[in-house]
């Protein structure tokens, strides 16, 4: 992997590499995972949807997606939502009250199957910068889901390493694959998150934070 390819293109790389090994064969070299550069702090230059600044760091939105992405969601959704309503229809004709009991149950699955892309979709990552302490918020559907705290000493390091595998199927035997979190560490301690971002988000939030804590200057602004 070359230096100077952007970071998220290395993410992809990376986590290809992993896919294609057994978990012993690719978790000692993942642990050691991606450093953030100096030369990775120019893509700041170009803008990220969902990025907006703040007076005490940046918030970046992940349900950026656009009036057509918004549009075709609905639309999806509500094909779904009639090819389930005919599908439950057909179990519940005979009842008293097809109709009320086959409505309900499709609300019901429909937004159980709902919940998921939502989630991923409608969610954001607080970054607060503090020269003892750095905060990392996510909220999902406006609400803090969950809150990283990092004590800060003389020096920070920031990269994207694995951190954990998830579960999958070859053919007849189990596999896994990497997962690569945003890993920030001062001194003893370390935090890790954003295992379940795009390679853009959690490439953006790592030189957010290198470049906060280890660059000079300003923050390139976009062009």
């Amino acid at each position: 992997m070359s230096d100077a390819k952007p970071l998220a293109e290395q993410l992809v790389e990376c986590e290809q590499w992993c896919a294609a090994r057994p978990e012993k064969e690719y978790a000692p070299v993942a642990e050691r995972g991606l450093r953030v550069l100096t030369q990775h702090h120019a893509e700041l230059t170009k803008s990220l949807p969902g990025q907006i600044p703040q007076a005490d760091g940046w918030l970046l939105r992940s349900d950026v997606i656009g009036f057509l992405g918004w549009f075709l969601v609905a639309l999806v959704s509500v094909a779904g939502t009639a090819m389930i309503f005919v599908s439950v229809f057909r179990f519940l004709e005979r009842t008293e009250h097809p109709f009320l009991y086959a409505t309900l149950l499709t609300l019901l699955i429909s937004a159980l199957m709902a919940y998921a892309p939502l989630r991923m979709l409608l969610r954001s990552h607080e970054l607060i910068f503090g020269d003892d302490a750095l905060m990392i918020r996510r909220r999902v559907f406006g609400r803090l889901d969950h809150e990283w705290r990092l004590p800060v000493g003389e020096a920070v390091r920031v990269g994207l390493a694995y951190r954990g595998a998830q579960g999958r199927r070859r053919g007849n035997r189990g596999g896994t694959y990497a997962k690569l979190s945003l890993v920030v560490g001062s001194g003893d301690a370390e935090i890790a998150l954003g295992d379940d971002l795009n390679h853009d988000e959690r490439a953006r939030l790592a030189i957010l934070i290198d470049h906060y804590y280890n660059g000079s200057g300003e923050v390139p602004r976009p062009v």
